[in-house]
């Protein structure tokens, strides 16, 4: 496109200007005092380019801070600076958030309004442009928070956008939509975003002690970055590291502090908060809808809520919210801005021992009893196979359930070293890896397959030489299979890093049919560009079934999966 063309074309010079707006709007993801620029900060979580390329409705799903909606907006601005840079095959972004739409849902017809653009933007629209759009299958749909919105609202929204990828936010998946669950940060992303915001390696260093559930989270880890200081030691809490965060940006301003308190108490209970205080919040605010204001994030809504219920005098106010999922956030940041036994007692009571367990994995402190007694059962029904105690135990970073089930490692059945492999593995601490890798030695074929699954779960990179060492067979890893090399090219993919690329790709070339096989699903989930090279060498020389396998990969490093 040239620019008589764009000149010329009312429906290309919109395009282009569209793409502008998009560039500008999605850029930069604020922070308090602030900014984050997408364009050199963006850390592209693994296996997601593949798992765009292979589904038209796809559902990201993620805690909190996890980065849900950071990835939407990177995916509208990587779109709209293709198309400014003269790409005629990039997606045309639309970007919903659905908390806004209530429900409201708009039509074709309505996109330049309910997409929120400018009266001057929209006045340049043509007509028929989103249409044409849609029918030519240039469009992906952008919506955040999906889950607002009922299933039922959503399914009748979608029938109007046939023939365009679907690409959404949500809490939990949805029925019938694939999912991406991201998968946080690993070593080397953690070292990435360090030499970006800090460019210096002793941060790393003082992550010694700081739980990886804090590591792993985006949000966390960048706030971890804004408040470090070398001479001294890092918060080891969620709760803390929004202490010291709202500490740099508040200073001693004790009246704004408890306004915040206030406003985000009351928007906890529904009630809208006006936008007069909008521009004395240090950014903690932005504009909403109706000339109200929201949070920048819900996590500081959840902090302040939670700050502003710490100073009233009794639980009443707080114990009629222990079954709402919406306060969940704000009742694990009680639990870690003081003593938590109360909260813990109650929701105990009530029968909820995977809440209990959160909470008191978040608690600055709690009855050593109490912790005992809640990890012993967590352990219990961990082992059962129930995903939420395994997930409540690993939020506690429970060192007593590691040690426990490694012990099973032990065991003369195979069967019950099996599962313990795969427990360790679901718990996803670093602990557990010490005890993982002298099982891939393990006598049992099962056992060694569970033990090499576990590893690919693992959160740290220091798995991916012994799964090399799998792959390639070397003695020290036990028997060499088939089987037990398809297992480690299969957990190398999961691990995502492009070290591992090269011995898959040897794989790709010369590997057992059933190895190539998985070498080439876990090359696509890399998508690192170090592999451009060797890949267009093998989609030109290969035999057909290595150069479809190499083609499909680059379709996907490329972004044109």
């Amino acid at each position: 496109m040239n620019f008589l063309q764009a000149f010329f074309d009312p429906a290309l010079r919109f395009e282009r200007a569209y793409a502008d707006h998009l560039t500008r709007r999605y850029r930069y993801i604020l922070w308090p005092l602030a900014r984050v620029d997408l364009t050199r900060d963006w850390i592209e979580p693994r296996g997601f380019q593949a798992a765009l390329a292979q589904n038209d409705r796809l559902v990201i799903t993620g805690a909190a801070g996890m980065g849900k909606t950071t990835a939407l907006a990177y995916l509208a601005l990587a779109n709209g600076q293709a198309i400014l840079d003269g790409d005629t095959l990039a997606s045309i972004p639309l970007f919903f958030n659905a908390r806004d739409l209530a429900g409201n849902l708009p039509r074709i017809p309505d996109l330049p309004r309910g997409l929120n653009l400018s009266d001057a933007l929209a006045a340049q629209c043509p007509r028929i442009f989103f249409a044409n759009v849609f029918n030519a299958g240039r469009a992906v749909v952008l919506i955040d928070d999906a889950d607002a919105l009922t299933a039922e609202q959503l399914q009748a929204w979608l029938k109007d956008f046939t023939n365009v990828r679907v690409i959404v936010t949500a809490q939990k998946p949805l029925p019938g939509w694939a999912e991406y669950r991201l998968p946080g940060f690993r070593d080397g992303d953690i070292e990435t975003l360090a030499k970006k915001t800090l460019g210096t390696d002793a941060f790393i260093h003082s992550l010694k002690g700081v739980p990886r559930a804090l590591t792993t989270n985006p949000m966390t880890l960048t706030m971890l970055t804004r408040i470090w200081r070398e001479s001294e030691p890092l918060p080891t809490r969620r709760a803390a590291i929004f202490d010291e965060y709202a500490r740099v940006i508040l200073g001693d301003q004790d009246e704004i502090a408890k306004t915040l308190e206030a406003i985000a108490l009351a928007i906890q209970r529904g009630k809208p908060a006006s936008n007069e205080f909008l521009s004395k919040s240090r950014g903690l605010l932005r504009v909403a809808k109706n000339r109200t204001a929201d949070f920048v994030h819900d996590l500081w809504q959840a902090y302040f809520a939670a700050r502003a219920l710490r100073g009233q005098p009794d639980l009443m106010s707080i114990l009629e919210h222990l079954q709402d999922p919406l306060w969940q956030e704000t009742l694990l940041f009680y639990a870690g801005l003081g003593d938590a036994d109360n909260l813990a007692d109650a929701v105990r009571s009530r029968g909820d021992v995977y809440f209990t367990g959160r909470i008191l994995a978040h608690a600055r402190q709690a009855r050593p009893d109490l912790y005992t007694s809640v990890t012993h059962e967590l352990t219990q029904f961990a082992w059962n196979g129930d995903a939420r105690a395994i997930a409540a135990l690993s939020e506690m970073n429970s060192e007593t359930a590691v040690d426990g089930y490694a012990a099973k490692l032990k065991d003369k059945d195979p069967a019950i070293r099996t599962r313990a492999a795969q427990v360790l593995g679901q718990l996803q601490l670093d602990r557990g890896i010490e005890y993982l890798l002298p099982q891939l030695r393990d006598v049992n074929a099962d056992v060694r397959d569970q033990v090499v699954e576990a590893l690919g779960r693992a959160r740290t990179d220091r798995v991916i030489e012994p799964l090399l060492v799998a792959l390639r067979g070397d003695p020290r890893a036990g028997q060499i299979d088939t089987r037990l090399r398809v297992a480690a090219a299969k957990a190398l993919g999961e691990v995502g890093s492009e070290r591992a690329a090269p011995a898959l790709i040897v794989d790709l070339l010369v590997g057992e049919p059933e190895v190539r096989a998985v070498a080439a699903e876990s090359l696509k989930r890399i998508t690192s560009p170090v592999m451009l090279e060797s890949l267009q060498g093998i989609a030109q020389t290969g035999d057909e079934e290595t150069q479809r396998y190499a083609k499909e990969i680059l379709a996907i490093v490329n972004g044109r999966g």
